[in-house]
């Protein structure tokens, strides 16, 4: 189905993105958010999500205005308030669940594209299905774009994240505290692993974790910097108690301050998720651990460089669920630390030879 064309925007204009949950996905979005700036020179984009990604776009350049999302009547009203002062032409919802239809609607904008969902597709002017065929995250992102006139015929690009100077300085100190007086240039790989996930069925085992980081430190001689989140320090825990004095562990940081710190890494290996998309979009080689969801839809950076999904085929992935049904996790309980690391090794060798 091909969404009717909206009214021409005009440099100027400004226009509102909204993905209110999930890190990653937001992530996944920042080439649309190009593709409209270099389709409209002047367009003001302003873009609307809940924390801890507005923390991550916060200082983004090609974004006039981030807005946070918060629950409570009181906030909600202020937010409202707040974005019916930007006079927006257009919204892209990328959500379009029933809050941010009604958020998007909220606006006053004339211009409204989201999904086309029950009840809440009138909220939009513009509601769009995305055709089947259309399964790469990014793809479909750019696809909002077209009634506003973009060309979504093409793959998207990688999303991009820039680090500024001062981020990029105090994550060098930082890991020169925790390596031990490290520092960026030294001759030994710095490898960084993110052991945590938001589902059991995106959560590498911790023993797993374990093998590979004794894998990277013995073999290939690397310094392995150690990940956490706010809500996954009981995993983190697991494989700390089962290395060696060797292995750094990071505390709880701020998610900014996770993306410098992973920019100055050699390679990240981390589970489908969030921190495994910041660390593609700032260009550090990755290599992301897969469960149960599939990399062709959700690991868009296959062919764009040193990026590589780590999984196993068994006979029930891709289910695309939060638990496993059938209760073994056999996707992930089944990949073994020797194939990850095979994984890593490829793109090192592929970063390396693209210098």
């Amino acid at each position: 189905m091909t969404p009717a064309r909206a009214p021409e925007l005009c440099t100027g204009d400004r226009l509102l993105v909204t993905r209110l949950d999930y890190l990653g996905d937001v992530v996944l979005s920042l080439p649309l958010v190009d593709a409209l700036r270099a389709r409209w020179p002047g367009l003001e984009v302003d873009y609307l999500s809940r924390r801890p990604a507005t923390d991550l776009l916060s200082r983004d350049p090609r974004l006039t205005r981030v807005w946070t999302q918060s629950d409570g009547v009181r906030a909600t009203a202020s937010l409202v308030s707040s974005l019916r002062t930007r006079s927006y032409r257009a919204v892209i919802d990328l959500y379009s669940n029933p809050r941010s239809a009604w958020l998007s609607w909220s606006t006053g904008a004339r211009v409204r594209v989201g999904g086309n969902r029950r009840g809440r597709r009138h909220l939009y002017t513009h509601p769009i299905v995305v055709p089947r065929d259309v399964r790469r995250v990014t793809d479909v992102f750019m696809r909002y774009g077209v009634p506003l006139g973009l060309d979504a015929t093409r793959p998207a690009p990688k999303p991009s994240l820039s680090i500024q100077p001062d981020e990029a300085a105090a994550a060098d100190a930082l890991l020169a505290h925790h390596l031990g007086g490290a520092a960026a240039g030294d001759a030994r790989k710095r490898i960084g692993v993110h052991p945590g996930g938001k589902w059991s069925v995106k959560r590498w085992p911790a023993e797993k974790f374990v093998d590979l980081i004794r894998i990277l430190e013995n073999e290939l001689d690397a310094e392995v910097v150690v990940f956490t989140g706010p809500e996954e320090c009981q995993a983190t825990e697991r494989v700390r108690s089962q290395t060696t004095a060797r292995t750094a562990f990071l505390e709880v940081l701020p998610i900014r301050t996770v993306a410098a710190v992973i920019s100055r890494l050699d390679a990240m290996i981390a589970c489908d998720g969030g921190v495994m998309h910041v660390a593609a979009a700032v260009g550090t080689p990755t290599v992301g651990i897969f469960g149960s969801s599939e990399p062709e839809v959700w690991f868009p950076y296959a062919g764009a460089g040193p990026y590589r999904a780590a999984y196993i085929d068994v006979e029930c992935r891709p289910c695309h669920r939060h638990e496993c049904p059938l209760g073994h996790t056999r996707c992930l309980n089944e990949l073994t630390a020797d194939a990850v690391a095979r994984n890593l090794r490829d793109a090192l060798a592929q970063a390396k030879g693209s210098r």
